[in-house]
């Protein structure tokens, strides 16, 4: 198989990648997800995921967040290497999870010094109470089983804020 068309196979196993549970906001990234059942078949040898869990205000301005995230979505796509990029839903309590998982750490950190990424990020401390990002290599073991090993923080390699 052609590095291309596994690129391909790559990005449309992670397209499937979905929520095992509706408190997915609160739980372990490596629970909350079908991660075995999606990946187990593609062929990488790492992947590199950044995870943005927060807790909104309730003064945020939703349209205003949107539109930032749009602009960093559509920066990071063009930047190359996003496999997958999940919107959490903010449940009741204003809490949300989402998620880019990336080819490589070193896209994901030229993605997030674009202009737009770097307006999206300036905005976080007035739209939420709280944030953090997680960052993690994911690996994959010849029986199919993947790992999440977390990674220190960088300031340059997160993904949009919301989306």
């Amino acid at each position: 198989m052609d590095l291309e068309r596994r690129a391909i196979s790559l990005y449309e196993f992670c397209r499937k990648l979905a929520p095992t549970d509706l408190n997915y906001a609160n739980m372990p990234i490596e629970e909350g997800f079908d991660w075995s059942s999606q990946l187990s078949d593609a062929s990488f040898s790492g992947l590199y995921l950044v995870v943005f869990r927060s807790v909104r205000r309730p003064t945020a301005d939703a349209d205003l967040l949107k539109e930032h995230d749009d602009r960093a979505y559509e920066e990071a796509v063009r930047s190359g290497g996003l496999l997958r990029y999940f919107k959490g839903q903010i449940n009741e309590r204003r809490e949300c999870l989402s998620f880019c998982l990336w080819e490589s750490r070193e896209q994901a950190r030229a993605a997030s010094g674009s202009r737009p990424h770097q307006a999206a990020a300036e905005i976080t401390t007035e739209m939420y109470e709280v944030y953090d990002l997680e960052r993690y290599l994911l690996t994959k073991a010849a029986d199919g089983e993947i790992t999440f090993r977390p990674l220190a923080a960088d300031h340059t390699g997160s993904c949009p804020v919301t989306r």
